[in-house]
This record gives structure tokens, sequence and C-alpha cells, in this order.
């Protein structure tokens, strides 16, 4: 466990409570492509069949969904993918027919051959087993493994199609496809999910303060209980904020992300007055006793910039804030990390600026991090 101040322990209350996620929603769709494929005829299409095979090495099937008809922020939380067979064989060995999941959407029902047929990713992600000897009988395979929820929550984010393999080591099976009549003997991939508003929740840093070098002694001081955070190319002054997380919930998928900081005065002397964002390797630093001898280093990966000028050192508010992108995998991250937490360092090549710490009896001026998830 980290070992922090009591004070830097308080927990940021967040500005907006969580809503709740709408009731769940089930749909079926049927394909929008079938085919099988078999090397028997490697050049052979045969994607207008009302059948597809899935055969040991002899025919594999390929099987397309559109998922645009889900609304974009919705979350799966139940797959399942079936196909209705209506005979087969079972030669022995391992019958089960398994799904892989394809990444490349662009074969054609009516192109794909065993030549041109897309690689499938080498892990499955669920499998069905059905029986036969001979016998024409109805079943339904049915693979509802929990794997396919992140397979299909990605393609919902991407192109909004989902492609998949059916094939079997040992067993053959011949499969109703959705040429077929009876829409209810197609394929089917069923989907539940639910619909979350997001949420956005305004941090206070649970620890903020400046670091300076200079020729008096500066380099060792501790300026963490001062009312300002200071930026400045002169003496090397930057400024760390640490956040705390743990108000979001645990599993929460990070949508956008903010962060801001109020200044109150500064100079221009010209050259890049960007202010630079950076994230800390290490969140176990201490507010009252780091320095610049003992700063932490960033991760030299830029998250965001924002520039404010102030003409000839004059003093009033501006809110400097970076909303880059960059920020989302970071404290996607940190999110679901052990500690959840998540801390930055702000620097300037030539401008200096001096912003509020969260020293300042003005709350509304403190530093914030705004983050907006799906619960």
């Amino acid at each position: 466990m980290n070992s922090f101040p009591v004070t830097t322990l308080l927990a940021v209350a967040a500005l907006s409570a969580p809503s709740l996620a709408l009731a769940s929603t089930t749909v079926t769709l049927t394909p929008v492509a079938d085919s099988y494929v078999s090397p028997d005829g490697p050049d052979s299409n045969f994607g207008n069949h009302g059948t597809f095979v899935v055969n040991r090495g002899y025919a594999e099937a390929y099987l397309r969904f559109d998922l645009s008809s889900l609304p974009s922020n919705a979350v799966i939380t139940a797959a399942s993918l079936s196909s209705l067979a209506y005979d087969g064989y079972a030669y022995g060995g391992d019958g089960n027919v398994y799904t892989s999941f394809v990444a490349d959407d662009s074969w054609q029902e009516m192109g794909i051959t065993w030549n041109n047929r897309p690689t499938p990713a080498a892990t499955p992600v669920g499998e069905w087993f059905l029986w036969y000897d001979y016998t024409v009988e109805d079943k339904r395979g049915v693979n509802s493994n929990a794997a396919l929820i992140p397979v299909v929550q990605g393609e919902l984010a991407g192109d909004k199609l989902v492609s998949f393999r059916l094939h079997s080591p040992g067993y053959k099976t011949r499969y109703r496809s959705r040429e077929v009549t009876n829409a209810a003997q197609r394929p089917a991939l069923t989907l539940t999910y639910s619909v979350n508003e997001p949420v956005t929740v305004v941090l206070d840093p649970e620890a903020d303060a400046y670091i300076t070098g200079g020729d008096h002694g500066e380099n060792t001081m501790n300026y963490g209980r001062e009312q300002a955070l200071h930026i400045n190319y002169r003496w090397d002054r930057k400024f760390f904020l640490r956040f705390n997380l743990a108000s979001i919930p645990a599993g929460a998928l990070i949508q956008s992300v903010k962060l801001s900081a109020t200044a109150f005065t500064g100079s221009s002397p010209g050259g890049d007055g960007n202010v630079y964002v950076y994230r800390l390797w290490d969140n176990n630093w201490d507010e009252y006793t780091i320095t610049y001898d003992t700063q932490v280093w960033p991760i030299w990966e830029l998250l965001g910039t924002w520039w404010l000028w102030y003409p000839g050192g004059s003093s009033y508010d501006q809110v400097g804030a970076t909303a880059d992108p960059a920020f989302i995998p970071v404290v996607q991250a940190a999110s679901d990390a052990t500690d959840r937490r998540i801390s930055f360092r702000l620097n300037g090549p030539y401008y200096a600026t001096s912003y509020y710490s969260r020293e300042s009896p003005d709350a509304s001026k403190h530093p914030k991090l705004e983050v907006t998830y799906l619960p």
C-alpha cells in the first residue's frame, strides 16, 4: 500500500453523481454475408448456396454481421452465436465446431474462396458440439462464450462489422445459411446490451507542488504548502499534480479527459510559450517533501499543451486547458490499476506563468481533472 500524508488522502468529491444504466435490450442479428470454402475447390465460391458446410480440413464457413443497428454507446453484456444444422457425420476425434474472430471484414459473400479467405485469429472464442450419425435432424449449435463479448464490443467501436470463421478438427455438419426462406432457420448473433449515459466527474488534485532550481539552496526546498504553482524557464520551475481516480467506478470506460489550471499572472519573453503536460512514472512522491533534487521524472510521451499570453507581466485570471485524446488511454490505465492514481508534470520552455494551487482558498480556481466515462 502507498504511504501518503493524511492530508493527501482526502477523497475528491465528484461534481456529478453516476447515472443509472438503462434497461437491458436483446437483439438478434442474421448475417449480412455467409459462405463456406473448400480446398477441394480452391477457387470456387459457394456464397449463393442455402447451405454451408463445416467439415474437418475439407470445409470451413465464414459469417459476417452488421452491428450498425446497435447504439454506438451500447455496452455488450452477453453474446451468443448460433447456427441451425440439419445433418452431419461424426468421424471421431475433436468434434467441436470452433468460432474464430476474423479481423478482416472485406471478404465478399460471392467472392470468397479457399485461396483468398481471410486469416482468423489464432485463439477461438468459443465452440459448440453437435453429434450426427447420418440421421437428418435439426440441431442448433450455440456458442455463448464470454470471449465473444470483447470481440463484438471492439467491432462496435470500429467499423461496426464483425466476422467469424467456423471450423471443426473432427466432425462434419451442414447448416442452413442466410439464403433459406425461413428466417428463423438462419444463423444468428444474439446480443444483450445496456446503454449508459456518460458521467462526468471533476477532480481536484490530492497533491500538488512546484519545484525550482537556483543558486541559493532553492533546489533543496519544498513548496508543497504554497498557494501558487509556478512555471518559469529561468529557474527551471515546474509543477506536479496527482489525482485520485477512486470516485470513478472500477471498470468504467473513459470517454474524454480534460486537464486545466487557472493562472493569475505571467510574462512572455518570447519563444515557445506552450505549457507541456507529461505523465510521471511514479505516483509515490510526497507533496510536502518533493524538491528539485528529489523530483520524479516523467514519461517522455507528450499528453497535451496549452498556451497563455500575459503581456508585460500583467495579472488577471486565465484558464489553461488541454483535452488531448492522448490522455484517454493513460487515464484508463490508471483507473484500471491498483492504486488508481495518476500524476502529471507541467513545464514550459520559455514563458513564465503562475497558477493557483489546491491550497488556494477559492476551490473554483484549483487545478482540475475532468473525466467523462461510461459506467
